[in-house]
């Protein structure tokens, strides 16, 4: 079977959104949903990390718990000729003791690799050694502890994705790491940070970027950080040591009236609206080529309209980007963020 691994909450959502592609699924512990093998290949948004081919591992010690997993993940790290990582991971919302539980058996399914593979032992690599978000040249194994009884277990390599990346994220739980930055005026530049993560992209030195719905202008103290140029365009002003900056042109009003005067390199907008106006904003802009890489958020109220978040791929296969995915990132709240690079 496959496991996907969700936000907290979202299990329903992401179980759902299994279902509309054709696959059963089902809900196996909080932030963890799991559907037959048979599922089709997609890219589901309410999930962050798939196990690609989950088995269960069951023991009543440690030791009994990574031997199972030792024998279920032997032959896939012994036929893998690059390196390999281990992830040990628990539900979102453990029972107590569990994530310590949980980084045992990792140390001792390593133990057992290290004694019974020495070959392959040299080919690993700490989970801290992340490749790049596009790599697929790294054998991820990992461990999945449902509750003290019940775990899960699987050994696969990244496969790259239609769309641009690949299946596997090579964070713990497809968790970008953010680092903590006291500088920009509100939080919402996480959700920023963790999308160029995602992307394998961000704005560079120079480039213009326009951000909708900017106020107070944690977005765009994003962008200046890494050297770019920002518009920043709402009904409200960005904090004012933002608006003393030289890079900064600000314009004060409608967001989705707004049109550049020459095309961005980067659209970014979390701008508060009904999800059925961010997919308008985000076709308008790339139907008039007016951005080539852009990041949007899709903000939901309650849970019913999740399903228009189907449009999106064939919406966004119709300009042939580089990379299209859509994403709810750790960051995201009752929100999505719509990730895309252009040629």
């Amino acid at each position: 079977m496959k496991a996907f691994l969700s936000t907290v909450g979202f299990e329903r959502a992401l179980a759902g959104e299994l279902a509309r592609a054709g696959s059963d699924a089902r809900i196996v512990g909080p932030g963890v949903v799991a559907a037959a093998v048979a599922v089709p290949d997609v890219d589901p948004v309410f999930a962050r990390q798939i196990l690609p081919d989950a088995t269960e591992a069951t023991g009543g010690s440690v030791r009994e718990i990574a031997e199972a997993a030792y024998a279920q993940v032997e032959g896939a790290i012994d036929r893998w000729e690059g390196p390999f990582s281990l992830h040990p991971l628990t539900v979102a919302e453990p029972e107590p003791g569990l994530a310590s539980r949980a980084t045992l058996v990792g140390q001792a399914l390593l133990d057992l690799v290290r004694e019974r593979r020495r070959r392959a032992w040299r080919r690993y690599r700490p989970p801290g050694d992340a490749p790049p978000v596009a790599a697929t040249d790294r054998l991820l194994v990992q461990i999945l502890a449902i509750d003290r009884a019940r775990w899960l277990v699987s050994a696969a390599a990244p496969r790259p994705l239609p769309n641009g990346g690949v299946d596997l994220a090579p964070w713990p739980a497809g968790d970008a790491p953010v680092a903590i930055d006291r500088g920009p005026p509100s939080r919402a530049y996480q959700k920023l940070e963790e999308a160029f993560a995602w992307m394998g992209a961000a704005p560079r030195g120079g480039e213009l970027c326009v951000d909708l719905g900017a106020s107070p202008g944690g977005w765009t103290a994003t962008a200046l950080k890494r050297g770019a140029r920002v518009t920043a365009v709402d009904r409200a002003p960005v904090a004012a040591a933002l608006a003393r900056d030289n890079r900064v042109a600000t314009v004060i009003g409608n967001a989705f009236n707004y049109v550049p005067a020459n095309p961005a390199d980067w659209l970014l907008s979390d701008v508060i609206c009904e999800p059925r106006r961010s997919l308008t904003l985000i076709e308008t802009w790339l139907v008039r080529r007016l951005c080539k890489n852009l990041v949007v958020t899709v903000k939901f109220k309650g849970t019913s309209g999740y399903p228009i978040l189907d449009e999106l791929p064939p919406l966004l296969a119709r300009f042939d980007p580089l990379f299209a995915r859509t994403k709810q990132l750790a960051h995201n709240k009752n929100e999505v963020t719509v990730m895309v690079r252009g040629r």
